[in-house]
């Protein structure tokens, strides 16, 4: 937020809420200590709280005047029911689904919801009022639970406004509408499924829906009016939305507690029981759909924002004196509901999305830069940058690392606040890949900063071709996985300062490969940019659809020709392999075949065939896959057209003859041998030739 807009923000803040801040700084002293956009949430949770204690207390009050005297008795009577109902509505609970929604830019709503609720509707349905007592019991321990676990005071102001809320819906709108459902018709036990009965039922179901709406209406009011405060746009829309999902989503359910009540009645436990547990099946799926669609949120907003990053640190004056304003406009909200800071050694503070927060103590940095990779912390997990062990929110950290050396120059630290997702390492993990590509692009950023300082000073024209060949070479992987029972070797030989081929090796989840060789068109700095952007394009694409090469052609094609407009198309072959079965599942974008030498007594080459045309020419080209199996003591070899094209001084050319003979005939070395084998005799081939195009080569041998 910039000056304006907060000091605008602050104008309001003491307009509107003066007297409502008064109150609240009553019960919450400290209120004054928070940021402007946090003491408008705070002093929200108060107010809140206050105006629905009265309604919970009375709604209590009134549950507990109609069962004083007939609890103890019916306890007694219905034990086995009411234990069934209990055991049912904590199962539901477990498979409980949640929702999320940007209500703004970078601040999110969550809720969450289960089906527990039909349960108990069909348990107050089938015994009466004094089954509410079961929601108010689980409402009180999840409350406690929560409030124990946590040691932040605006959580705990959210946990106690929400409790009042709950209790006011579960006891006193649900008493109402339970003497609705009596004055309609309606007995207790529930007794058929009855025209009469269903009516009575779903009038006491909507009325308890819409008192609940009623319940929440000043918390709902309050923040509409905080929306058009802190909303850069004054859009209600998102907001709407949000309550909607909220109030909403549980209430879709509860009409299919009175079929589950009916059910009992007329059929018996069994026959209930059936039912619920195909409400289960449901609620689980339910489940599965917010992991989706939460996962698929947030990657692709990393995705798009990783995109919109690297474009725009391309076209940055390469200096990085615009990188704190691009990591601004593209990082802020690239992971949800996070705090994120960026520091570079010694002491840059390079971007930081929360600025009324303190900045990240040096002894975290100090741990951050003794690290080579990435890791995550959950909240019971002990810091160890920290002295005592105290709760924290789920952590993630990674240095940033040089391209060339690896060596750190910096630190990301992402801090997720804990919504209603429930954050694990699986899901943790899920955030390495994006962090990892902003660490190597803030890298890439600094080290293409860093060589053009050098370059100012000493080199003109010259050496800024040379820098764009460092920049590039750093884009490739200096270091390759460890693959039991499989040799690796690669070599990349440009023709000039720049190179058009590039080549990556992409750890994929179940230990699977992915294997890229490729060719950008022409040579020169444009085709070099060209090569970075497609690199990056498809190792994006591969992370995203890990089995399915042809599908990352696709969607890196048509993004290529979207966002660049060089006319230059890429020639590139990739594949997936797994290592236990030596099954290579591949496509071909217009490349030169690659060739598996087998080792069988003919030694047969087998071509990886194209299977379809070039990337960068026609948008919505398509690919097909195919595969091969890589049998033990086979080779495969995977080359540019540097290799067939290049020529002596009789201008005669080397051709893929020549390179399918010498592997032939060395079958069985070592991966690196044969490849500096084959490069030493394309060498000796050429002779004094200048090298007319970019050579690369890759081998990949397995074991025998």
């Amino acid at each position: 937020m910039d000056q304006k807009a907060s000091q605008k923000l602050l104008a309001r803040l003491k307009d509107m809420n003066s007297f409502q801040k008064s109150i609240a700084r009553k019960f919450w002293p400290e209120i004054d200590n928070l940021g402007e956009q946090r003491q408008l949430i705070a002093i929200g949770e108060v107010l809140s709280f206050l105006y629905s204690l009265p309604l919970a207390i009375i709604g209590l009050g009134w549950l507990i005047v109609l069962s004083a005297k007939s609890l103890i008795p019916f306890i007694l009577q219905e034990w086995p029911l009411l234990i069934l109902v209990i055991g049912l509505i904590f199962l539901f609970d477990q498979v409980n689904y949640f929702f999320i929604a940007e209500i703004r830019d970078n601040r999110y709503g969550s809720t969450k919801g289960s089906f527990s609720t039909m349960v108990h509707w069909s348990a107050v349905l089938l015994l009466g009022p004094h089954a509410i007592w079961l929601m108010v019991i689980s409402i009180l321990v999840v409350f406690f639970w929560s409030f124990f676990n946590t040691h932040s005071k605006t959580t705990r102001w959210g946990l106690a406004r929400k409790l009042n809320l709950d209790l006011a819906s579960s006891t006193l709108a649900l008493i109402i509408a339970l003497n609705l459902y009596q004055i309609s018709g309606g007995e207790f036990p529930f007794t058929s499924l009855s025209i009469g009965t269903i009516i009575a039922a779903f009038v006491a179901i909507t009325v308890h829906f819409l008192l609940s709406i009623l319940i929440s209406s000043g918390y709902l009011l309050y923040h509409i009016n905080l929306q058009k405060v802190l909303s850069s746009t004054n859009s209600l829309q998102p907001l709407l939305k949000f309550f909607l999902f909220h109030f909403g989503l549980p209430y879709l359910s509860h009409p299919f507690a009175i079929l589950a009540a009916g059910l009992y009645i007329q059929n018996g436990i069994e026959i209930y029981l059936f039912f619920l547990s195909g409400m289960f099946l449901v609620a689980y799926l339910a489940r599965k759909l917010s992991w989706l669609a939460e996962s698929g949120r947030q990657q692709t907003r990393q995705l798009e924002k990783l995109e919109q990053l690297g474009r725009a640190i391309i076209n940055a004056p390469p200096d990085a004196s615009t990188l704190p304003d691009i990591l601004e406009e593209h990082v802020g909200n690239m992971f949800s509901s996070g705090f994120i800071s960026i520091w570079l050694y010694p002491d840059q503070l390079l971007f930081q999305n929360q600025q009324d927060r303190p900045a990240i103590e040096q002894d975290t940095w100090d741990w951050v830069l003794a690290q080579a990779e990435i890791h995550a912390f959950l909240p019971k997990d002990p810091l160890p940058w920290e002295v005592e062990t105290k709760e924290h929110n789920p952590i993630v950290v990674t240095p940033i690392l040089t391209p060339e050396t690896n060596r750190p120059v910096g630190g990301i630290y992402l801090e997720l606040r804990t919504l209603v997702q429930p954050w694990d390492y699986r899901t943790l993990k899920y955030l390495f890949p994006a962090l990892q590509s902003l660490a190597a692009q803030i890298a890439s950023a600094i080290h293409r900063a860093r060589i053009y300082e050098q370059t100012l000073v000493y080199q003109e024209i010259s050496q800024e071709l040379k820098l764009a060949g460092t920049i590039q070479a750093s884009f490739l992987p200096n270091k390759f996985p460890a693959i039991p029972g499989w040799q690796l070797a690669v070599s990349l030989l440009p023709a000039r300062e720049t190179s058009g081929d590039f080549f990556d090796v992409i750890e994929l989840d179940g230990g699977k490969l992915g294997i890229l060789i490729a060719d950008v068109a022409d040579k020169g700095v444009g085709p070099a940019l060209y090569m970075a952007l497609s690199r990056t394009l498809i190792r994006t694409y591969a992370e995203e659809y890990e089995a399915e090469p042809e599908v990352v052609f696709f969607a890196a094609n048509n993004r290529l020709l979207r966002d660049a407009r060089a006319n230059l198309f890429v020639t590139a072959f990739y594949g997936i392999l797994d290592p236990q079965s030596g099954v290579l599942t591949y496509s071909n974008a217009g490349h030169n075949p690659p060739f598996l030498v087998n080792s069988n007594e003919d030694k047969t080459i087998t071509a990886l065939s194209r299977t379809g045309m070039a990337m960068g020419v026609e948008m919505n080209s398509t690919w097909t896959q195919a595969s091969i199996n890589i049998q033990p003591g086979d080779t495969l070899l995977l080359y540019t057209d540097g290799i067939p094209d290049a020529q002596n001084e009789q201008a005669m050319f080397f051709e893929e003859d020549r390179l399918i003979e010498i592997a032939q005939d060395n079958l069985g070395l070592p991966a690196h041998e044969l490849q500096n084998l084959i490069l030493s005799e394309i060498q000796n081939f050429i002779g004094k030739t200048p090298q007319f195009d970019d050579i690369t080569l890759m081998t990949l041998a397995r074991d025998s």
